[in-house]
């Protein structure tokens, strides 16, 4: 008997969440690259605008993916963000999320969220077409990859 590499996922109930975002239509291939790029855009931009952010950053998914992701590279901020070039608001509204914290390489995150998909199904919840991925930490170069935690969500209708 194999062992599950990941616990079951939890639901609660997440707040409304504020966003400053890179959003694109990108090839799976290129999901990196977007983010190489996206985060110095945010991260300046908030800069500008004299903005921290409030809590880890994310990746958010709109829709199933296909051979195109419609992903937001976001960082989380205390209210809505006004547009500053490429860098735009978006909020992720509040409501039921299903969650599974995935330890280790981010080599596992397409299984996470099949898992975590697989589940709600099983559950009889259904998604709102919004999934998430939020990086609780950052690996460090040469860094012990096992230490890295994600946090793998999936809206929920209520």
């Amino acid at each position: 008997m194999s062992e599950q590499p990941f616990a079951d996922p939890t639901v609660e109930t997440r707040p409304e969440l504020h966003l400053a975002v890179v959003r694109e239509q990108v090839a799976l291939p290129d999901i990196p690259a977007l983010f190489d790029r996206a985060f110095p855009l945010i991260f300046a931009a908030l800069g500008r605008a004299g903005l921290e952010p409030v809590a880890p950053p994310l990746g958010v998914s709109h829709g199933m993916p296909a051979d195109t992701l419609d992903l937001s590279v976001a960082v989380p901020v205390a209210a809505p963000f006004a547009d500053d070039g490429e860098v735009t608001g978006e909020t992720l509204p509040g409501g039921r999320a299903a969650t599974v914290l995935v330890r280790g390489s981010y080599d596992q995150l397409a299984a996470a969220y099949e898992h975590v998909f697989g589940w709600v199904a099983t559950q009889g919840l259904v998604p709102t077409g919004v999934a998430w991925e939020q990086y609780l930490t950052e690996p460090a170069p040469g860094g012990d990859v096992a230490r890295t935690e994600t946090l793998v969500g999936v809206q929920l209708l209520d």
